[in-house]
């Protein structure tokens, strides 16, 4: 396993210096739109090959060169006259996967040929476990091809159901253009620190409920049963179900079949939005207990407790809109107990209160209130990890985000000089935008980054119509128009396909 630490400006011999060069390194890095190595990341370690069938002329060569992190070096695939032939080359990780989900990454290119999924056609893909196949075996398609700028080169992208510690490339037939070659550059697994919506990327994760029409949880098997017939609301965090409620009545759901705790390190976040009801008799009240964690939701506040640490309590103002909840403890003092809103710590004191332990079963009761995308991990996840969830998630915050997020992104000049004649609509949108009508559009320059600040897409139109690519996952991006006299307009879009 490969880890990229950040770099220590303690080991500078002046912090201005230190502040200088942070500086420089950001917007550097902005400049040239490169992507953020992730946190962890492991390459394979080793391989085996092999030509099967009827396949003249048929080789792999340099298969070492899929092996291990250099990004350059490359093996080949050379199909020569394959009437029932394939090639094959597995590439082996050094650790099996822990994480049900996982993104796995294959770099491949061609000497000359344009990549598309029809020269792939028969290209397949699969991850195994040992000698086990996951049976998860996969022809390339649209979603999966990541072409790149070099339109002969690109990254097979996708997200493993199952443990794994090998991956194996197979082509069968050849590619469409035969005098071509296949090359495979490298291929990693990465472990994101946080959920998105229709990609998770989970690292260390326990428990996941997305409660999109059920509630199952989707990690440990740790399902809720639920005492009423559940209830779901459409279009919501992530554009999508959530748990909701029967007017008036509280609905309990519970995990009753085995004791369960998280620890003394763990981290759990959840979105809930109040919906009071002027005909209750009852006021609404969310109550969730993940041993040892309890979190109760009123109308105007929310108090997270920890037996044996206290309480903390913060009021609520916002009660219109869902509301990320993130509470993390650990044994650290001072950090014992820890709550977010909406990516912010909020500065509330520990109260050293009693509380009665939950009896260690996992439990939710909501009445009045829907929740989404609740989620449990065995770690203190950081500070920018808990702003991710709530900026890579939310849906319905575009608006009220985009002072916030000017610094974040680094466009404040941009974001201040936005006009309110220029307008994209419909935000969210399913990929295809349009351009008020009140700004000429001739040749204009639109960028489309993602919110860490890479450009994921790039074009040049004369036609009031933005197609945003089938291969970009739902989320927030930054759109960025640059007319011919070079005036910038920025704005944040929500893909929602």
């Amino acid at each position: 396993m490969e880890n990229y630490p950040l770099p220590r400006c303690s080991r500078l011999p002046a912090l201005i210096f230190c502040q200088l060069l942070f500086i420089c390194c950001f917007a550097w890095s902005d400049v040239r739109s490169q992507p953020t190595i992730p946190v962890y990341r492991e390459f394979a370690v080793s391989e085996t090959n092999q030509v099967s069938g009827i396949c003249l002329g048929c080789v792999i060569e340099n298969p070492q060169g899929a092996v291990g992190n250099n990004t350059q070096d490359y093996s080949t695939f050379k199909m020569g006259l394959a009437v029932l032939g394939s090639l094959q080359q597995t590439l082996i990780f050094q650790h099996r996967t822990i994480d049900r989900f996982t993104k796995l990454t294959v770099k491949i290119g061609t000497g000359h040929t344009r990549l598309s999924v029809r020269l792939l056609g028969q290209l397949y893909i699969e991850t195994l476990s040992g000698d086990t196949s996951n049976n998860d075996l996969r022809p390339v398609d649209a979603q999966m091809l990541k072409i790149w700028e070099d339109s002969t080169q690109g990254e097979l992208e996708f997200i493993t159901s199952k443990p794994y510690d090998r991956v194996r490339i197979t082509l069968n037939g050849g590619l469409v253009d035969i005098n071509d070659e296949l090359r495979i550059y490298y291929t990693d697994q990465t472990y994101g620190d946080f959920s998105l919506c229709d990609v998770p990327h989970f690292a260390g994760e326990i428990l996941y409920y997305s409660f999109d029409g059920n509630t199952n949880e989707l990690i440990s098997g740790q399902d809720l049963t639920s005492t009423l017939v559940p209830v779901y609301k459409d279009h919501m965090v992530c554009g999508r179900q959530a748990l909701s409620f029967l007017p008036c009545l509280e609905n309990t759901l519970s995990r009753t079949q085995n004791t369960w705790s998280l620890g003394d390190t763990a981290t759990v976040g959840f979105w809930a939005r109040i919906d009071s009801q002027a005909y209750c008799t009852v006021p609404p009240r969310l109550h969730i207990e993940i041993p040892p964690l309890m979190f109760t939701v009123t109308a105007d506040s929310i108090t997270a407790c920890k037996p044996g640490v206290g309480c903390k309590t913060a009021p609520l103002t916002n009660l219109g809109r869902s509301n990320l909840y993130v509470v993390t403890t650990s044994t650290t003092a001072g950090n014992q107990l820890r709550l977010f809103i909406n990516g912010t710590e909020v500065p509330v004191p520990l109260e050293p209160r009693q509380v009665q332990p939950p009896d260690g079963h996992i439990k939710v009761s909501l009445n009045q209130v829907q929740l989404d995308e609740m989620i449990a991990y065995k770690k203190v996840q950081s500070f920018r990890t808990i702003r991710s969830w709530y900026y890579d998630n939310c849906l319905r915050c575009v608006t009220s985000l985009m002072s916030v997020d000017n610094a974040r992104l680094g466009h404040p000049a941009e974001m201040q000089q936005e006009k309110k004649n220029l307008r994209l609509y419909p935000n969210p949108t399913t990929g295809r935008i349009s351009i008020g009508e009140d700004i000429t559009v001739n040749d204009l320059d639109v960028s489309v980054k993602n919110p860490s600040g890479t450009e994921v897409y790039r074009t040049r139109i004369n036609v009031r119509n933005i197609e945003l690519p089938s291969s970009l996952p739902n989320g927030v991006y930054i759109i960025t128009l640059t007319t011919r006299e070079q005036a910038v307009q920025t704005y944040k879009i929500v893909l929602s396909r």
